[in-house]
């Protein structure tokens, strides 16, 4: 279980994440919505440890982490699979040589697999990341994490800058890699649609505060004003 307690992060003077509590179980999808610049993402690498809360916890099977301890925070890494905005891999380095990275020798096997799990042809790994579309650098970016097989996997906007068929597959392939790995999928996102389609919960970040936690369903039926707004949004959009 990845448990958030009482979470509490400011910049000078303004309050972005203010005492947020919330749960991730192995094998849920949750979506955290909000609008943007509204600290979604300053969440993710508190997670892992690249950013220190000001107060509250963060418990990792048990384990509280702690972001000045390096060495601690490495075994906590090792659970949580971050997947950033952006892709980024290494330019100068092929993507077989993306994926085998800082990768243990155990999971070397386990690309080929990865790659048609999530519809990578094997030929892209002499290429290098600039010969491939945003969309297949992504897909690399998806596998690289997962291939140390971590029991969360935190995304940062997966679906920014693609268009509405990769966007689909992209879900598809989110989907489909958390529940190989029976991973808690923790996505950070403004894409209110993926989060109706594709997620069992939802939670909405207003001025610091959650002001929404519930399934799609209850989205959908709520009168709190940027929930509702979100999935006015949406129909306007159907």
């Amino acid at each position: 279980m990845l448990e958030i307690k009482n979470l509490s992060k400011s910049f000078g003077s303004r309050r972005i994440l203010d005492s947020i509590s919330f749960s991730l179980a192995p094998g849920e999808v949750v979506f955290f919505l909000g609008r943007s610049g509204v600290g979604k993402s300053v969440l993710l690498k508190i997670i892992v440890g690249l950013l220190s809360q000001d107060s509250g916890q963060v418990w990792i099977d048990g384990q509280e982490t702690q972001p000045g301890n390096e060495e601690a925070m490495t075994e906590i890494r090792k659970k949580c699979g971050l997947v950033f905005q952006l892709p980024a891999l290494l330019d100068s380095l092929t993507i077989l040589e993306n994926l085998m990275f800082g990768l243990e020798k155990a999971f070397v096997e386990s690309i080929s697999e990865g790659m048609k799990a999530i519809g990578l042809d094997e030929s892209i790994l002499k290429k290098y990341p600039r010969e491939l579309s945003f969309g297949i650098q992504k897909k690399v970016s998806f596998l690289r994490t997962t291939l140390r097989k971590p029991r969360y996997l935190l995304f940062d906007e997966p679906t920014t800058g693609l268009d509405p068929i990769s966007t689909r597959t992209t879900n598809q392939n989110i989907l489909s890699l958390a529940k190989s790995l029976g991973a808690g999928c923790f996505i950070v996102s403004h894409d209110v649609r993926s989060a109706i389609d594709m997620g069992e919960r939802i939670l909405i970040l207003d001025q610091g505060k959650i002001c929404f936690d519930g399934t799609p369903r209850g989205m959908k039926t709520t009168q709190h004003g940027l929930a509702a707004d979100f999935v006015k949004e949406t129909v306007f959009l159907d």
